[in-house]
């Protein structure tokens, strides 16, 4: 139920918002014609500046204040634009110690004023009073002000829903609704046993978001529990709470594909203009191994394996058993690749004992193929102590490549093919570039422990989604790569593969007594009929997940005689579904999903093809592939070719594909 004063402060909050994006527009175009002007100027009169360069000093001067101007202009012109649509999403009433009446303060994504010296309708996330919505419920509280702490009592809180500048619902809670499906629920319900079960996930929700005692924290989460708004808004709570040493462009987030990353992006109105930065192990990796192939990505084997074609050690691969052989081969390595003999360089001499003493001992940490370049160092300051000042760098340079000389071979493919063939393995064919998928995360592996990687300081936290579907050699990787305080989240149930992959049983293993970890049971986002279904796809016929009552229509199975038959009945059914906000057709692989939305587009349906190189989500009606669904949420869910799902791995996808419908759920199959 909207109140009609709540609809009113929204009007006049938009007529301010709209009134300063004006004024935001004809300062920006007034500063551009002054920056325009004064450029003209520069050209037409630097001959005759001064000798002296005054003149051109104060230009430049006056043209850097210019930018600096109109860059702040174009973020608050931004704001302003965001805040049309979205102005504000919670409000909390608080009283004052010693005063009678309660002051209300609007949280939204930026501070928002009819003009100086005027309190703002709206008060940004980060300021010191919005510390009430995000750390109190509703009670005693308190919050930091610049003449000091200031104590009272929250009499309200409540959070909007608005959607194009209108106001869809509000919610009364004592504590903060993260999740949109719950804050709806609540808006619609005033039923006291949902209220006490939405505000018991709330609160289990919070220890998640606000937990800043655990470094890493591992947070399994069933289907439907709310784990990647968990994640989100513990981004948007540890951002509010670290404003001074953690700015959202250090935030980084892997997730399973960049639609995903795309999906995620919107979510959190809180982060303002600011954009946490995403991307995926593959394209890492990718990155990483340029210059020694094109690498193959998760989706290029699991298309494999989907047809039985997966290589034979494509799992073995990515295990702690082939990691240790990695790491033996590494141990062994060191005494195979290094031709050691005497060295000088102009005032200095080193012997090939010394040189040795100081590879395999004083350097034993050091990867392997930065130890020469360590001992370089070494020379290069004993030779520049001796002569009294720096070397050029190019003689820098020189000693460095002499040095690395005593390599017999450094080449990290060659060195890893040599792996194989020792092994008893086939090597990678020196005519291709492919590096095969089974290769890859080996390969990067072999690279980190044996040269000088980059560092990844600039992120000081990372965010893991779909933890399940990351191998151990992954997360050793990961673990090399990162040092920040991580957020790693999953559900061991929506593996990508033919059996569930429990990582919590190896993550403490390898990140350390650092590592807390913590369940959501609790199962809400999709109806309880969607979930009761799903539970037949899973590897044991039931999982952990506490389905929370709400409830919807039956999924539906239909029986077709031909296909023709049942994609007519798909884009009929379809149609008819304008309701839903969004739609997908979810195909058991990429080659399928081509041919589904051929199918859909030839009867009438407008969709939207998704691969692995999409980068964007769009509502709508989307058609894709199960695993580029991981993730994701739809309103409604159509599955056709049932009868195509017949191995383990295929009952994997199924129960992915289940519960990404939120409502809906229909699925097609030819009849026997």
């Amino acid at each position: 139920m909207v109140d009609k004063i709540e609809e009113q402060y929204l009007e006049k909050v938009l007529e301010i918002a709209t009134k300063n994006l004006e004024q935001i527009k004809e300062k920006i175009g007034a500063n551009a014609s002054d920056l325009s002007r004064m450029n003209n100027y520069f050209w037409e009169n630097y001959t005759e500046f001064d000798e002296y360069g005054y003149e051109m000093y104060d230009h430049k001067q006056a043209m850097q204040v210019g930018e600096s101007w109109q860059k702040e202009y174009l973020k608050d012109m931004q704001r302003y634009e965001k805040m049309q649509e979205n102005p504000y999403f919670g409000r909390v009433d608080f009283c004052y110690e010693g005063e009678d009446e309660p002051e209300s303060y609007y949280i939204g994504i930026g501070n928002l004023a009819g003009g100086r010296a005027v309190l703002p309708l709206v008060y940004d996330w980060r300021a010191p009073v919005s510390g009430l919505f995000y750390d109190f419920d509703k009670g005693p509280a308190s919050f930091e002000a610049p003449m000091g702490t200031l104590t009272g009592e929250i009499t309200r809180k409540r959070q909007y829903k608005i959607r194009d500048g209108r106001l869809q619902y509000v919610v009364e809670s004592d504590i903060n609704i993260d999740d949109e499906i719950l804050q709806m629920a609540l808006s619609e319900h005033t039923d006291a046993s949902l209220k006490s079960i939405v505000t018991t996930i709330q609160k289990e929700q919070n220890q998640i978001i606000r937990d800043k005692a655990h470094k890493i924290l591992v947070v399994q989460g069933c289907a439907g529990s709310g784990k990647t708004s968990v994640a989100l808004h513990r981004i948007a709570y540890l951002l509010y709470h670290n404003r001074d040493k953690l700015k959202a462009a250090q935030v980084l987030v892997l997730s399973p594909n960049s639609i995903f990353g795309d999906y995620i992006s919107r979510i959190l109105p809180e982060l303002g203009e600011e954009n946490i930065c995403e991307m995926t192990l593959d394209d890492y990796a990718y990155r990483e191994l340029q210059e020694l192939g094109e690498a193959e990505d998760r989706y290029d084997e699991l298309e494999r394996a989907l047809t039985g074609n997966a290589h034979p050690e494509a799992i073995y691969r990515q295990t702690k058993d082939f990691v240790a052989e990695l790491d033996q081969f590494i141990l062994e390595l060191e005494w195979e690749v290094v031709d050691i003999r005497d060295f000088s360089y102009g005032k200095v001499s080193k012997s090939s004992d010394e040189i040795s003493r100081l590879f395999y001992e004083q350097f034993a940490d050091v990867p392997i193929f930065e130890r020469m370049e360590r001992i370089a160092e070494l020379v290069i300051d004993e030779e520049e102590t001796l002569r009294g000042r720096d070397l050029e760098e190019e003689d820098r340079l020189d000693v460095i490549a002499k040095m690395n000389a005593m390599y017999e071979i450094s080449d990290p493919k060659a060195l890893y093919n040599h792996f194989l063939r020792e092994t008893g393995r086939e090597e990678l064919p020196e005519e291709s570039r492919v590096i095969p998928y089974e290769d890859v995360y080996p390969l990067l592996y072999f690279k980190y422990m044996t040269q000088k990687m980059p560092k990844h300081d600039r992120v000081r936290h990372l965010v893991i989604d779909e933890m399940q579907d990351y191998s151990y050699l992954q997360y050793r990787l990961l673990s090399l790569m990162f040092h920040c305080p991580m957020t790693i989240l999953g559900d061991r149930m929506q593996t990508m593969g033919e059996k569930q992959r429990d990582v919590l049983k190896f993550l403490p293993k390898i990140f350390g007594k650092q590592v807390h970890c913590v369940e959501m049971t609790k199962s809400y986002r999709s109806t309880t009929e969607i979930m009761e279904y799903a539970k037949h796809f899973s590897e044991n016929g039931t999982d952990a997940a506490e389905s929370v009552e709400r409830h919807g229509e039956m999924p539906q199975e239909q029986n077709f005689a031909n296909r023709a038959a049942m994609w007519d009945a798909i884009a009929e059914q379809i149609q008819a579904s304008g309701d839903l906000h969004t739609r997908a057709v979810i195909c058991l692989n990429q080659e399928e999903s081509a041919k589904a939305a051929e199918k859909l587009r030839a009867r009438g349906v407008e969709c939207t093809l998704l691969n692995k190189e999409s980068m964007k989500f769009t509502p709508g009606i989307s058609v894709l592939p199960f695993y580029l669904a991981k993730g994701l949420e739809f309103d409604g869910v159509f599955i056709p070719d049932v009868q195509a799902y017949t191995t383990p791995l295929h009952h994997q996808a199924m129960y992915i594909n289940a519960t990404r419908a939120l409502h809906v759920l229909k699925l097609y199959q030819i009849a026997e």
